[in-house]
């Protein structure tokens, strides 16, 4: 048997069901936080003699970017 609830209303923050972000503000902010990454790596590296930067950033920038953006959009972040 089910318990009625009169003029009561759900306020449980885990049962809102919130809608996805739009694309262009998941792919301005994965754009914005992998450009700081970006920099902030280009910026350091070299401080400990690594030149290698751009091999490994040419796989990780655009995997990263992918990433944030899907999880931004789908508000896993």
């Amino acid at each position: 048997m089910a318990k009625e609830t009169k003029g009561r209303r759900n306020t449980n923050k885990s049962a809102v069901d919130l809608s996805p972000r739009g694309w262009t503000v998941s792919l301005l902010w994965a754009a914005v936080v992998v450009g700081i990454a970006i920099g902030v790596s280009a910026a350091v590296n070299p401080l400990f003699d690594r030149s290698v930067h751009w091999d490994w950033m040419a796989a990780v920038a655009p995997a990263g970017f992918i990433a944030l953006t899907v999880a931004l959009r789908k508000r896993w972040v």
